[in-house]
């Protein structure tokens, strides 16, 4: 790992996966108001259908990625596609407002963050799912805004749930 281009963001499906399932174990996801999607590097997405359940077993979803990415159908749960992360955000998700999460952002109450992200008909949170380093060139050049909700950092699953639960709070 250590002698390919930005070793420091792969090699962690498993925080893929326990990310993943933080989210679609959220009302917010099952009642069919979060679209999920999941940039790989380099440069391939992947799309989670709308109000899908993963497997649980991380064995069964390292399978079914990995199938997807040598090129297999997908079968209605997950699709891959190349795309990069402009592409992604300006063309598939075409949000009103992106929002990246980051220790390197601006310190924001996570209360405040959820009504925010809530005031929006379509918001784009992006949270980095990589064990080290920070968000690229590239991917901050799509951000409308970059915040932290925690001074110190956070594992991607415990963000994802906690924004999604701010903005179910802001919605009720």
């Amino acid at each position: 790992m250590l002698r390919i281009k930005d070793p420091e963001k792969r090699g962690r499906p498993d925080l893929v996966h326990t990310t993943i399932l933080s989210v679609t174990g959220t009302p917010l996801y099952l009642d069919g108001r979060v679209r999920l999607f999941v940039h790989t590097y380099p440069d391939i997405v992947l799309e989670i259908a709308e109000r899908t359940r993963i497997p649980k077993s991380y064995f069964r979803f390292q399978s079914l990625v990995e199938g997807l990415l040598s090129g297999e159908k997908d079968q209605g749960l997950v699709r891959a596609k190349p795309s990069g992360m402009k592409e992604l955000i300006r063309k598939t998700i075409r949000p009103d407002v992106a929002i990246g999460l980051s220790v390197q952002g601006k310190p924001v109450e996570l209360s405040d963050l959820g009504k925010r992200l809530a005031s929006h008909k379509t918001p784009c949170v992006i949270i980095g799912g990589f064990p080290h380093g920070h968000f690229s060139p590239d991917v901050l050049g799509v951000l409308d805004d970059l915040v932290r909700v925690n001074p110190a950092p956070l594992e991607a699953h415990v963000v994802a749930a906690r924004v999604i639960y701010e903005v179910e709070r802001a919605l009720n």
